[in-house]
């Protein structure tokens, strides 16, 4: 038989958007899990920005909202010495609604056409989960195991195992994008190794995961959606009756006995009378940080946990593997679909790695401002000097040119330009269409977003509509690159876009700008499609 076009190993979020991603593109997927059913383990808590925006170009954006936390809830975070201590200072964070006005009332390109999220897990695979089973250019088939797989110029044998009857299935495809989590067998499989740290000061973490709704205890410092008090952080998972309570480890062995009774435990360290309904789950972690080596090995792209390993601070971990879902979805697909050429695979490495690692770092940065804050109590500092730190030091959740702003600088894929680079801060987005970055969210004159005139494959926006871009087009339809056209006439957004023409990938990532047609029509669109 002719092998499949993809094979996806794992159905956690990022396998689950891959496979979505590539079917829609037109390109059926193999996707698999050991598991049967979603998790239940409340390993997220956040879907940032860009990874909504990513969700409303599939169209489930709407479904993971309805399944989240309500758009009124604000995402407060409350630093405190704890339950029965007192209040250290607030970061307000806004609401979805406050988001969505900001959206509207700062037009100016600074703005993401799609609000956070706060969702658990726990909710966002089930939605996940069903868009898959409906598509029918998904085959979903849950308890197989990856056991090894080879590969040779033309196709990946996968060897998989049933995991309930113990049969060998094997599975040919063209590609193979292993999405399956921080111990990946994908990655061992192809020899890819990876570099690691554990957390100095931070052995090791025990979790429970409650119903609760003794509010006067969870809530005497007000509302949260993140309570840190150093020795614990208490999650708001549902702003309902549903928490979960990560408890540092003091030393490396403290839990590697659990808690006989997690209730006593809760109550014990936040020295309060917690009345807990229900302990739906309890588990112990280690906190640490790992990049893999490489991102490719031939036909096999790593994406996700697989990939990279983060601490949980500024919730980078899913959203990075979301974005890598994307750029490994439409690569394979124009492959597949015979009009991408040779380094659009190259270029998966060259400009999701960069990204994994200034992630990684920065989530470290934000780990490092909760060990330090929390060394300043132990030593004694007064609430208002570890408040005025904690303020100096705030970013977490809030780093928009981390989340929104990362270009793919180092990419063969990009027509890059020469001069000074626009300037770039991990604490806010710079709206420019800067080649290799995201290009700026607007509204038009009708209300509408600029980011739905975007096509599914390469868009050319065009703010002249006088036929400068007749060349690149009719260059791009000679090699086969489908690319959509969208004239714009628009004034504010042609400023703020700073270019006539200006190429899009399927990503949204801009490929080549220009005020009229390129010189080499023909070598811009070899270059954008990797021949």
């Amino acid at each position: 038989m002719e092998p499949v076009p993809v094979l996806v190993v794992g159905a956690g979020p990022v396998g689950m958007t891959t496979a979505l991603l590539l079917a829609r593109h037109g390109v059926t997927c193999v996707l698999i899990d050991q598991g049967f059913d979603t998790t239940v383990h409340p390993k997220l808590d956040y879907v940032n920005s860009r990874s909504m925006e990513f969700f409303r170009q599939l169209g489930v954006a709407g479904d993971i909202r309805s399944a989240g936390v309500g758009h009124g809830h604000p995402s407060d975070v409350i630093w405190s010495t704890g339950l029965s201590g007192e209040p250290i200072t607030t970061w307000e964070l806004p609401s979805v609604a406050e988001q969505w006005r900001a959206i509207a009332e700062h037009n100016d390109g600074t703005q993401p056409a799609e609000p956070s999220q706060r969702i658990s897990q726990i909710d966002l695979e089930p939605v996940l989960r069903s868009h898959c089973r409906r598509n029918p250019l998904i085959e979903l088939r849950c308890g197989l195991r990856l056991d090894s797989l080879t590969q040779d110029a033309g196709q990946v044998t996968s060897h998989l195992a049933d995991t309930m009857s113990g049969e060998r299935v094997r599975l040919r495809s063209r590609y193979v994008v292993g999405c399956d989590g921080a111990s990946s067998q994908v990655r061992d499989c192809v020899g890819i190794g990876e570099e690691g740290f554990d957390v100095p000061g931070l052995p090791g973490a025990f979790m429970v995961h409650f119903k609760s709704r003794d509010l006067e205890s969870l809530h005497r410092h007000g509302r949260f959606w993140h309570y840190f008090a150093f020795r614990y952080i208490i999650i708001a998972q549902d702003e309902t009756d549903t928490w979960t309570v990560h408890v540092n480890g003091m030393e490396p062995s403290e839990f590697d006995t659990p808690p006989a009774d997690p209730v006593a435990f809760l109550r014990d360290i936040t020295q309060t009378d917690l009345k807990v309904d229900k302990v739906l789950l309890t588990s112990r972690w280690r906190p640490g940080f790992s990049l893999a080596d490489r991102f490719r090995a031939g036909r096999v792209l790593l994406a996700g946990d697989s990939a990279h390993r983060m601490f949980p601070t500024g919730g980078y971990g899913m959203n990075t593997g979301i974005a890598d879902a994307v750029d490994a979805a439409w690569k394979i697909a124009a492959l597949v679909k015979g009009f991408g050429g040779p380094t659009l695979l190259d270029s998966y490495e060259a400009e999701r790695r960069p990204v994994g690692l200034r992630n990684l770092k920065t989530s470290h940065r934000h780990l490092g401002v909760h060990l330090r804050a929390g060394a300043l109590v132990r030593e004694g500092g007064s609430r208002k000097a570890v408040a005025a730190f904690l303020e100096t030091e705030r970013g977490e959740n809030e780093y928009a040119g981390i989340e929104l702003g990362y270009r793919y600088a180092g990419s063969p894929l990009i027509c890059h330009e020469d001069g000074p680079e626009p300037p770039w801060h991990p604490g806010e987005y710079t709206p420019t269409t800067w080649p290799g970055g995201r290009p700026p969210s607007l509204l038009l004159q009708d209300g509408t977003a600029l980011y739905d005139r975007f096509a599914l494959s390469f868009t050319l926006i065009d703010f002249a509509g006088d036929g400068g871009a007749d060349e690149l087009l009719r260059e791009a339809a000679a090699q086969g690159l489908p690319v959509g056209h969208a004239v714009v006439n628009n004034a504010r957004a042609r400023q703020i876009w700073e270019r006539d023409l200006v190429l899009l990938r399927p990503d949204h990532h801009v490929a080549w700008r220009g005020n009229s047609a390129p010189a080499d029509p023909a070598a811009v669109v070899r270059r954008v499609r990797g021949a």
